[in-house]
């Protein structure tokens, strides 16, 4: 009786399996790692954390830049809106936020604001109640992370790029 059959279609299903976890739920998985450490040490979730400039042993991000101070958030809005504000520096600086399964779903830099500060609404849905004229971004999760960058151009301005970077928030609404 000849058997590979069977192990062609158990290796397909083994395959077609394993696809499905890596596909759809390890992302989740990630995310909620991530969300973890980060909501450990801000304190919980809509509060910023403001980690040390990174090193060649930091790996809190991915691949940290020793050239960019990051901020970041755990949002969280099942219950009500955040708002998103921070001030934008004279060098590069962007804020991207990301869903539960890791997608990026918004994302703003410096060339893209008008001013040296912006305010967002990060929401639930599109009928939340916002400040007039504030923008609304709609999260597609409940929960993600928001990720502020700020280039430290030069170690002169190193500490200039810090103390404004420190002014990111993310609060409930």
């Amino acid at each position: 009786m000849k058997t590979w059959p069977l192990w062609i279609a158990g290796s397909i299903a083994l395959a077609a399996v394993f696809h499905i976890l890596t596909v759809f739920v390890l992302p989740y998985g990630i995310m909620n790692r991530a969300m973890a450490g980060i909501s450990a040490q801000a304190g919980g979730d809509n509060k910023a954390v403001y980690p040390e400039r990174a090193t060649a042993d930091s790996r809190g991000i991915v691949r940290p830049s020793p050239d960019l101070l990051y901020t970041a958030c755990v949002y969280d809005v099942s219950d009500r809106p955040v708002r998103l504000t921070s001030p934008v520096p004279d060098t590069y600086w962007s804020l991207s936020a990301f869903a539960a399964n890791t997608d990026n779903f918004f994302v703003v830099n410096d060339r893209s604001v008008r001013g040296n500060r912006i305010e967002i609404i990060l929401a639930s849905n599109e009928n939340a109640d916002t400040p007039r004229g504030v923008p609304l971004v709609v999260a597609p999760s409940t929960r993600g992370i928001v990720l502020f960058r700020s280039l430290v151009p030069n170690e002169d301005a190193a500490i200039e790029v810090d103390q404004l970077r420190r002014q990111a928030n993310c609060e409930p609404l």
